[in-house]
C-alpha cells in the first residue's frame, strides 16, 4: 500500500462521495466481471498481484499471472481454499517455497503453500500487521500499525513467539542486513536498527518525515524514501551507510506537495525506480534526483510498482478510482509499454516467484 495518511484520504472522500447509492454488496466479487479460470499451477506462474479490496469489506484477493503466456488466474486463495482472503491484503513475500500474505485489517498473516497455494497455516493476534521480513529459517518480524511492538514470529510451528517494543506506533518496510533489521519507523521519523540475534533495539536514526520504503544497493548501502507526511516537510531519499551507520547523501524533493513512496531497486541494484504521482528512475550513482519522469502517468493513479527479476520489466498498477479493478501496465526498460492485464480492487503489492 501507498502513503497510508493520503489513502485514508483518499478512502474517506470516496465513502462520503457512494454511502447514499452504494451498498456493501455492491462491491460484489474482488475482481468484477473477472473469469475465474481453474488454476493449475506451474513454475511459469510468477507474479502474484495483491489486492487490498475495499477496507471494511473483506475483499481482499490475489491474482496469479504467467508472465510467459500471460494467462491469468483471479481469486485465487478463495477458489482453493473457499474462504476468503480477509481485509485489507497489504503485502506479500515469497520464502522457503511458501508465499506469506499479511492481511491488514484482518490482522492475520496467511502461510500458503506455492505449489497449489493451499492455506499450510493462518497466524492470528497482530495488531494491524504491515509487513513480513524472515531474519533466518526458524524466526519473522511483523512491522504494525497501531501498535508500539515489532512482533518476532516462530516459523517453525507458526505462531507469534514474542514481541520487540518500539516508541513508535507505526513501523513500515523492513529489510536486513548482516545480522541487523531496518525498520522504517513512520511516526518519529526514525530508521530502527534491531541485532536480530537478540532482538534487542541497537539505535535509532533520524531520517526524513515519515519513511515509508528501503532498499540495499550494490555497494550495500540503504536507501530510504521518505514521503514528508501531510505537507509537513519536504520529501527526502537518503542514502544511508550501515556500516559507519551515518547517513552520506540527503536528496530533498522541491515540492512540498510531493508524497513519493515505493521505492524499489533492480537486478543489478544500481537503479531506483518510485512513484511520485509519475514513475521516476535513477541511478544510485547520481547526486541529484531525476528532473523528468521516466514514465508518465497520463491520467491514471499509479498505486503500486515491482520490477521482474527475470525480464526486468516495471510492473505497474493503476488503481483508477479505488472501486473498480486495477489494471497492470508492464513497460520494457526502454520506457515502451509491452501490455497491460486486469487485476483486483486496490492492486497495492506486486510479488514475483523464482
Amino acid at each position: 500500500m501507498n502513503n497510508f495518511t493520503s489513502n485514508i484520504l483518499v478512502g474517506l472522500a470516496l465513502f462520503l462521495l457512494t454511502f447514499s447509492s452504494c451498498k456493501k454488496e455492491e462491491f460484489g466479487p474482488q475482481c468484477k466481471n473477472c473469469e475465474e479460470n481453474a488454476i493449475s499451477p506451474s513454475i511459469q506462474n510468477d507474479v502474484i498481484i495483491i489486492n487490498e479490496g475495499n477496507f471494511g469489506f473483506g475483499n481482499a484477493t490475489l491474482t496469479l499471472y504467467n508472465s510467459t503466456n500471460r494467462n491469468i488466474h483471479h481469486g485465487i486463495f478463495q477458489q482453493v481454499n473457499n474462504y476468503p482472503l480477509g481485509d485489507v491484503a497489504q503485502s506479500a513475500y515469497y520464502f522457503n517455497e511458501k508465499i506469506v500474505v499479511v492481511v491488514n485489517n484482518s490482522n492475520k498473516i496467511e502461510i500458503i503453500d506455492k505449489a497449489d497455494f493451499t492455506s499450510i497455516a493462518t497466524i492470528t493476534g497482530f495488531d494491524s500487521p504491515r509487513y513480513f521480513l524472515p531474519i533466518n529459517s526458524s524466526t519473522a518480524y511483523v512491522s504494525n500499525l497501531f501498535s508500539n511492538k515489532i512482533n518476532i514470529v516462530n516459523l517453525i510451528n507458526n505462531t507469534i513467539s514474542g514481541s520487540i517494543t518500539t516508541n513508535s506506533n507505526w513501523t513500515e518496510e523492513m529489510l536486513i542486513y548482516n545480522d541487523t533489521a531496518y525498520v522504517c519507523d513512520m511516526s518519529n521519523n526514525k530508521l530502527i536498527l534491531i541485532n536480530t540475534t537478540n532482538h534487542q533495539i541497537i539505535d535509532n536514526i533520524s531520517v526524513g518525515i515519515q519513511p515509508n520504503s528501503l532498499v540495499l544497493d550494490k555497494n550495500n548501502n540503504i536507501w530510504i524514501m521518505c514521503d514528508g507526511g501531510f505537507n509537513e516537510a519536504n520529501a527526502q531519499l537518503i542514502k544511508f551507510n550501515p556500516t559507519l551507520r551515518t547517513i552520506e547523501q540527503t536528496l530533498v524533493f522541491g515540492n512540498i506537495n510531493h508524497s513519493p513512496s515505493d521505492l524499489i531497486i533492480d537486478n543489478s541494484k544500481e537503479n531506483l525506480y518510485f512513484i511520485n504521482n509519475h514513475i521516476f528512475k535513477m541511478n544510485i550513482n547520481d547526486t541529484s534526483l531525476p528532473t523528468s519522469n521516466w514514465v508518465s502517468n497520463n491520467g491514471e493513479v499509479f498505486y503500486s510498482l515491482g520490477i521482474h527479476p527475470t525480464t526486468q520489466e516495471i510492473y505497474v498498477a493503476d488503481a483508477k478510482d479505488f472501486v473498480q479493478n486495477s489494471t497492470i501496465s508492464v513497460y520494457k526498460n526502454n520506457q515502451q509499454l509491452s501490455h497491460q492485464f486486469q487485476s483486483g480492487i486496490n492492486s497495492g503489492y506486486i510479488l514475483f516467484l523464482p
